[in-house]
């Protein structure tokens, strides 16, 4: 379970290099992640050859729910922390959202350009195109790439690639607008909490 949660936080912790970047493709991303209230659909996640499915939700700013079908874990992030819940030990591990590219994904407003995440490269083909992202001054830590549907605009996948170079791959099928979640949908209960940062403490 831990080796997922590493993978998991991948999705949202990125490297940079030197390439073209085209700035009407990062202004359109930047349009249409600003344009999103929330989102909810399915995703097909693979990673070391395993695939698994669930179902994905958003609500800016800052918060994400991912369910997987056939793993007792969740992935949720508050608008504060990102929790990986694994059910079968009723332990949560979380991290800062702010150390993650999610959390800029999901920020009450978004900054491609200027802000702490790093558009390095861009690529275009006939349906959609592809943003190549790092969290700046993090280089090392590894990279990731969102693309999205040209007409019109809207989240398809991302891709990340840790350190080590381990990558995970996310699509996203059947996204659509959604903002009425309920209240408590991205909260946790009170569960124990092990803290990257060393120790155990607990949170309601």
């Amino acid at each position: 379970m831990k080796r997922i949660f590493v993978l998991l936080v991948g999705l949202f912790v990125c490297f940079s290099a030197n390439a073209a970047v085209d700035k009407s493709l990062v202004q359109n991303a930047e349009k249409y992640l600003n344009s999103i209230g929330g989102l909810y659909g399915s995703f097909v996640q693979t990673a070391n050859n395993k695939t698994e499915q669930g179902t994905f939700s958003m609500l800016r700013p800052g918060r994400v729910r991912l369910d997987y079908k056939n793993l007792p874990i969740q992935l949720i992030a508050d608008g504060k922390d990102l929790y990986f819940y694994d059910k079968s030990l009723d332990q949560i591990t979380t991290v800062p959202l702010t150390s993650t590219p999610a959390g800029i994904l999901v920020r009450k407003k978004i900054d491609l350009q200027n802000a702490d995440i790093n558009v390095s490269e861009t690529s275009n083909d006939k349906n959609t195109f592809k943003l190549k992202m790092n969290l700046r001054n993090q280089e090392g830590l590894g990279y990731m790439y969102v693309v999205f549907n040209k007409s019109p605009v809207k989240l398809n996948s991302w891709s990340v690639v840790d350190a080590t170079g381990n990558k995970t791959d996310v699509v996203f099928n059947n996204l659509k607008p959604k903002s009425d979640f309920g209240k408590n949908y991205f909260q946790l209960s009170r569960h124990k909490t092990v803290n990257t940062n060393g120790g155990d403490d607990f949170y309601d």
